[in-house]
């Protein structure tokens, strides 16, 4: 209950109150003036026979007026702040969507799980925008209504107050007691992981025979997941039709309550069809209740996934998280490491560890390079480092600050790294390196062509640097591909430069001079190269040999 208080809590926070009060304020002079349209036009067709005045006849007229064209102004006016509150909202979660991502992937579970993980987030983002669109305002227009009439209401009928009252609530609280998502998400996530699987297992499938067996499991999953959403849906309906059939039996339950006191004369005849119509008008508010209320849970689960954490689980081997870069570094040695490992471990799965009590630093200008067999986690290693994935066990420290104690960012920007499998986008070189370092200059994009001996193959492209690389640059040759992304990478200022075998692909006189090209413009700017390579000339380039 705290937990779903707190995410509420969260959610609201996102809102812009000079948003969010506006869409409140039009949504319920829209409503109360649907109301008043009904009232008045009750009171001039039950007082027509009865003769009023034409002063009072005319002023009903003018409020009926009044009354409609404010509903309609009103509407409009709810309709433009509301989606400008929503779509202010909706921009603030798509930037939390992208940093959860961000922070999360990759996942060790794999890509499947990482397509499901991307699912959940671009969904919770949709279902939180309806959320500052439909589910909060709804509630508390209807609330504010409901207040208003049971207050008129109490004199006449105490009864028929707290009923009105009761019957607002059960709106909320019934769909979110009896409709229960739980297991339709899980059959939606078993058959989107089959899909998945299918897709990306087809080409071995298709080899070994084994299409129909693998369709027949995806046709049983999508069997599974459509039946619960009909279930689900058929309990929908039918709890909407009985809170359909619930308010008709309360208005005319209220109808009843109402009608002694026009025996004894407490209500005229006239105030009685007022009360009737005005009765129905309120009641028909709260058709909308039911799906704001399970929009209501489906929001919060998609807050839980989206929005951070209030708190984070404090470790107990590195000092205090939240103590900043700073201060921190103001107490470090100046000639603390750039990288130092302690006994640091991880697995993608527990019972296989990948590394294992593996310590080890680098200082500046010591050039390193991991090396080991296929297998024994040297990419690993490179990801642990960007803090793509955190170690099971052990610490690790950047330039004496434990990584506790700094975001992925302010780690990340001790790097500049080309990993292999890295994506490139299919627009020019120049937009690759524009996307990655907003402010650079050609000047600096050509120095690090030239550094990662491909300026000559640019230069000779028919349009140079505005050249299209297709899709992740399927018009670049491997080693063409494995040059630029160590170009790329060359231009950040970072102190460290990490590659993952920069020099697969190439021949061996091309190897050297890249090599020592990198090497030397390293040496120039006070930079270190960790680089992890299967080319063992390479070494002789190395002041420190890390073997996995």
């Amino acid at each position: 209950m705290m937990h779903g208080i707190s995410l509420l809590r969260r959610l609201l926070s996102v809102a812009d109150t000079a948003k969010a009060l506006p869409a409140l304020l039009a949504g319920t002079l829209a409503v109360l003036s649907a109301v008043g349209l009904i009232g008045t036009a009750a009171w001039i067709i039950a007082s027509a026979a009865l003769r009023p005045p034409l002063s009072t006849l005319a002023l009903a007229i003018t409020l009926v007026r009044a009354c409609g064209i404010g509903r309609a102004v009103f509407r409009y006016l709810d309709r433009w702040f509301s989606h400008v509150l929503a779509f202010d909202c909706y921009e603030k979660l798509q930037r939390e969507t992208y940093d959860r991502a961000a922070e999360n992937i990759p996942l060790r579970a794999g890509n499947v799980r990482e397509g499901a993980f991307l699912h959940d987030l671009l969904a919770g983002c949709e279902t939180l925008r309806d959320f500052y669109l439909r589910t909060v305002p709804q509630p508390l227009i209807a609330g504010i209504l409901t207040a208003m009439t049971c207050a008129a209401l109490l004199p006449l009928s105490p009864l028929g107050a707290a009923a009105l009252a009761a019957i607002y609530l059960l709106h909320l609280a019934l769909p979110h007691l009896l409709l229960h998502e739980t297991g339709l998400r899980e059959e939606s996530a078993a058959y989107r992981g089959a899909l998945l699987d299918l897709t990306a297992g087809r080409d071995e499938l298709i080899a070994a025979g084994a299409i129909p067996h693998a369709e027949e499991q995806l046709s049983r999953a999508a069997s599974a997941f459509q039946n619960r959403r009909q279930r689900r849906s058929i309990y929908r309906d039918r709890l909407f039709c009985g809170l359909d059939i619930l308010r008709t039996v309360l208005w005319l339950a209220l109808i009843i309550l109402l009608i002694p006191h026009v025996a004894e004369e407490g209500l005229t005849g006239v105030q009685f069809a007022v009360w009737v119509l005005v009765l129905e008008a309120v009641l028909a508010e709260y058709r909308s209740l039911p799906a704001a209320s399970l929009g209501m849970t489906e929001a919060l689960r998609a807050a839980e996934s989206i929005l951070p954490k209030d708190k984070m689980p404090v470790r107990t081997d590195v000092p205090d998280a939240s103590v900043k870069t700073g201060p921190i570094a103001a107490e470090v040695p100046t000639d603390a490491p750039l990288i130092e490992a302690q006994n640091i471990s991880f697995g993608y799965h527990p019972e296989i560890p990948i590394l294992q009590d593996l310590s080890f630093a680098v200082r500046q200008g010591e050039h390193t390079a991991v090396i080991g067999e296929s297998g024994a986690g040297k990419t690993t290693l490179a990801s642990l480092l960007l803090r793509l994935w955190e170690c099971d066990s052990g610490t690790l420290r950047y330039r004496g600050v434990p990584s506790a104690a700094l975001s992925r960012a302010e780690t990340r920007a001790h790097f500049g790294a080309a990993l292999q499998g890295a994506y490139l986008f299919s627009t020019s070189i120049r937009d690759n390196f524009a996307r990655l370092h907003e402010d650079i200059t050609e000047e600096r994009i050509w120095r690090a062509l030239d550094t990662a001996q491909l300026a000559g193959v640019v230069r000779a492209l028919p349009r140079g640097l505005d050249e299209p690389l297709g899709e992740n640059a399927a018009r670049l040759s491997g080693g063409q591909r494995s040059r630029l992304l160590t170009a790329l990478a060359l231009a950040s200022d970072a102190p460290i430069l990490l590659l993952d075998e920069p020099t697969a692909g190439l021949n061996a006189a091309l190897s050297e001079r890249l090599i020592r090209s990198v090497l030397a413009e390293l040496d120039a700017e006070g930079r270190t190269l960790v680089v992890i390579t299967h080319d063992l000339p390479l070494l002789d380039h190395m002041k420190q040999v890390i073997r996995l």
